[in-house]
């Protein structure tokens, strides 16, 4: 039963964080455009420009594998085998790990400085803050989850 709550904790974090990496993705298509331009003529803005996607990309795909996984494990756990049951959270923490070490990397982990005359690049910067705060959550959420399955056995 407590790890059936957990999961659902995970699911609803998950949830919150794909709404932040939503927001951030949003923010960062006003700057699409101009900045493919640009690209055409700078090899680094190219470099940026991938980076940006790459790891929103990598922020939401571990978010919808949190959820799915935390969904599946809450509702249908019981009717998997010990070893899959047993192996999902250590799984998760080491996707979630890398997940967020591939968007701190980039984004600093709030180390950057908010940009004048550029709205909804900051904006989109303060949700990749809080997408990185909600993949570290996640992430301890599983390894604690990892722990209970194996001292409790399930």
């Amino acid at each position: 039963m407590l790890l059936q709550v957990l999961h659902i904790a995970q699911a609803a974090l998950a949830v919150y964080g794909g709404q932040q990496s939503f927001n951030a993705t949003q923010n960062l298509q006003k700057y699409e455009e101009p900045t493919e331009k640009l690209a055409k003529y700078s090899s680094e803005t190219e470099k940026q420009l991938k980076k940006t996607r790459s790891t929103q990309a990598a922020g939401a795909l571990a978010l919808v594998l949190s959820l799915a996984a935390s969904v599946t494990l809450a509702f249908r756990g019981h009717s998997y085998g010990f070893l899959v049951r047993t192996l999902a959270s250590p799984f998760m923490t080491f996707c979630l790990f890398l997940a967020r070490q591939h968007v701190q990397d980039y984004w600093g982990g709030g180390k950057r400085v908010p940009l004048p005359k550029m709205g909804s690049y900051n904006e989109a910067q303060k949700s990749t803050e809080d997408l990185l705060q909600v993949l570290e959550k996640l992430m301890f959420s599983w390894f604690a989850t990892s722990v209970l399955c194996l001292l409790a056995g399930y």
